[in-house]
């Protein structure tokens, strides 16, 4: 089942489309995203909605998923600090859309989305892959971490001033790795990982 956060304000209603119509084509626009070549077939496999905003008419969304092996990212969709734009992760792509005109939409350069955090009251969304956080606000990306582990990286705790987690370490059998990032930059609060020659390892 898709996953919908809507917590912040927002302007559309976002519904699932169980199924083809019997009649073969919607009689509301449909939007490919990202847009088909003329050398792709005439659809492609996606997580598909309908958006509608309020005092528009609604068109349907085939967002395309992370390809094979991504089956179990982050699948949802969520309202962002925009009334006007929502964003459709599927599989681990991540795509921005504004509601009532489909064609003004960009995809998220941050891939796999694994997780999504909104922070209405920071009016921040902040999306997570293997090894970092990017910070998205009204106008786009705020801020991009630096990378923060080796792999798996997972938030634990959110507070007024950071975001706190962990990830692998193949240097630590027993313990995991731990990050602290200030959530207004996204820089990170701890010393970076050196070499044994003092040189930072990323």
């Amino acid at each position: 089942m898709l996953a919908v956060n809507l917590e912040f304000p927002h302007s559309y209603e976002i519904s699932e489309v169980p199924e083809l119509p019997g009649i073969g084509k919607f009689p509301f626009p449909v939007y490919n995203f990202p847009r088909l070549k003329s050398s792709d077939r005439g659809e492609q496999d996606g997580i598909w909605l309908m958006v509608k905003r309020a005092g528009g008419e609604p068109w349907i969304g085939v967002f395309a998923i992370g390809g094979l092996g991504h089956s179990t990212f982050f699948t949802g969709a969520v309202a962002t600090p925009d009334p006007d734009r929502l964003c459709v992760i599927a599989h681990g792509n991540a795509y921005l859309v504004h509601a009532g005109s489909p064609d003004d939409w960009e995809q998220i350069p941050f891939h796999p989305v694994r997780d999504v955090r909104p922070l209405v009251e920071r009016k921040l969304v902040l999306f997570s892959d293997f090894v970092g956080i990017a910070g998205y606000g009204e106008n786009g990306l705020v801020w991009r971490s630096p990378r923060l582990c080796w792999d798996d990286l997972k938030i634990d705790k959110i507070t007024a001033q950071t975001i706190e987690g962990t990830g692998y370490d193949p240097t630590n059998a027993t313990e995991p790795m731990r990050f602290v990032i200030d959530i207004n930059s996204g820089q990170s609060l701890v010393p970076p990982l050196v070499s044994i020659d003092g040189t930072p390892i990323w």
